[in-house]
């Protein structure tokens, strides 16, 4: 009989991106007790071993879990610590639902009415560990300060694979990481779904939504923007709307498959909608090697969301010098025909520290964007939020910032940009340039002068409404 190779790998068929030994001990560790009380909080350990390993499935039945924490290989702070019921798409603390896709199953037990908070919970997204494996279920007291019967119990199984110790084993490690906005940003702004550094990828989202803004519809939000590798090689995803990034059209409705779908949706009319969707990057995994900013486009409705995403422990992204904040004004007309765009505004006349005074009597002109790995998202900097992607195409903007230097010196200005852009360093004019349909990064010489340097570029937005107008802006050294 042949035996596989201590070295053979298969694809997991969840996450293609992770190898796995095909060599390997079944095993499944069970749960059924109460949580511990002292200390407090309230957990179990659920599974707790050394050694190498993958956990393939969990099954989870409980009654009060509140959180999961994950932690793997020693590592000083949990891979992952989310809340439990949205770790497993049941967001906004909704009563569970059916969900079926490539990453966990929830099955609601609606014959026993009495227990509609506890369906059956299933887990297949792998994680791997190396040297050990600890996930821990956090409940809450109950009000009298006891945990007695079914209702502070925590059942569980756990299947796992055991390997020899020299296997070869994936490098990636499993994460989550939660957000919850009550409610996120105004339209024309970006919330957080997943910022990550070092070395790894996207594996997964799930979006919950709960209108509150009830003046459009809820998935009009501009979209993902995925911004990748700002400090090494920069590039850029730009979404479109909510529904088109998952898979659908025209709104999100009921329905899932294996990588895209809607367990959850309230129809409450054309501009009254609830909703959970998500998207398993399976096939297309969205990989980074130095870091990356997950973002989804915002408006005022109560949001919810969980990424899921595999990392190289110890991996880091390089330092960079960027600006620590733009000021970002605009709109601008004619910024799709080039005389218009090459004609001299007033802002640039106007030094940086006044942009604010002098625009003071125009809301929503002058907005304040942080640091961000060098990118710098025209189309959700703040925009005045009554309006809609289709008064983006053929304006301009302009954004300026400050560079600190401790002497005169030569450097190099490497942006990565789209469409068109001038560059400014201490008012003179550096370059005008062009790219139309995709991103390119150029290295720009540049002269610093001791103290306080003024940055100014002015860039457009061509084509297709939902274009980038993305920027990432690095000093280096000459």
């Amino acid at each position: 009989m042949n035996t596989p190779s201590v070295n053979a790998t298969m694809q997991d068929p969840a996450v293609p991106m992770i190898q796995l030994p095909v060599r390997f001990k079944s095993r499944r560790t069970n749960t059924a007790t109460v949580p511990r009380t002292d200390p407090e909080p309230y957990h179990v350990d659920i599974f707790d071993v050394e050694g190498c390993g993958c956990v393939r499935h969990i099954w989870f039945l409980f009654a009060e879990a509140r959180r999961i924490e994950i932690k793997v290989d020693g590592a000083e702070r949990p891979q992952v610590d989310v809340p439990l019921k949205p770790f497993f798409g049941i967001m906004h603390d909704w009563t569970p639902y059916f969900v079926d896709n490539a990453a966990y199953t929830v099955l609601p037990n609606y014959e026993t009415p009495q227990m509609p908070g506890n369906p059956g919970y299933n887990l297949w997204l792998p994680i791997p560990f190396a040297r050990s494996c600890r996930i821990r279920i956090y409940v809450e007291a109950p009000p009298d300060g006891r945990v007695t019967g079914l209702h502070g119990s925590v059942c569980t199984m756990v299947d796992w694979h055991e390997y020899e110790s020299d296997a070869a084993l994936t490098p990636y490690r499993f994460h989550a990481e939660h957000h919850r906005y009550t409610p996120a940003p105004p339209r024309n702004s970006a919330y957080q779904m997943a910022e990550v550094d070092g070395t790894g990828f996207i594996a997964g989202i799930v979006l919950g939504s709960r209108q509150r803004n009830y003046t459009d519809m809820i998935y009009h939000t501009g979209g993902m923007s995925i911004l990748i590798d700002g400090e090494s090689d920069p590039n850029a995803i730009r979404g479109t709307n909510m529904e088109d990034d998952f898979g659908f059209s025209w709104g999100f409705h009921l329905h899932q498959s294996r990588w895209n779908g809607s367990p959850y949706h309230k129809w409450g009319g054309r501009n009254d909608q609830d909703g959970v969707i998500y998207r398993f990057f399976g096939p297309d995994p969205i990989a980074f090697e130095s870091s990356i900013s997950f973002q989804c486009g915002s408006r005022d409705d109560d949001i919810e969301t969980v990424a899921y995403f595999y990392r190289i422990p110890d991996t880091r992204s390089p330092p960079i010098t960027t600006p620590d904040e733009w000021q970002v004004t605009g709109f601008y007309e004619n910024g799709d025909d080039l005389d218009g765009f090459n004609a001299t505004e007033d802002v640039e006349d106007i030094p940086l520290d006044q942009w604010g005074s002098r625009f003071a009597d125009r809301e929503h002109f002058i907005r304040t964007v942080p640091r961000n790995r060098g990118w710098l998202d025209l189309r959700f900097s703040g925009i005045d939020p009554k309006l809609t992607a289709s008064h983006f195409t053929g304006r301009s903007m302009y954004a300026g910032s400050t560079l600190d230097s401790g002497h005169d010196r030569q450097a190099v200005l490497r942006i990565c940009y789209d469409d068109w852009l001038k560059i400014w360093v201490n008012r003179e004019l550096v370059d005008s340039l062009r790219s139309e349909g995709r991103f390119e990064t150029v290295r720009l010489p540049i002269q610093l002068k001791e103290g306080r340097n003024e940055l100014l570029l002015k860039s457009n937005n061509l084509g297709h409404v939902w274009n980038p107008w993305i920027l990432n802006v690095a000093v280096e050294d000459a």
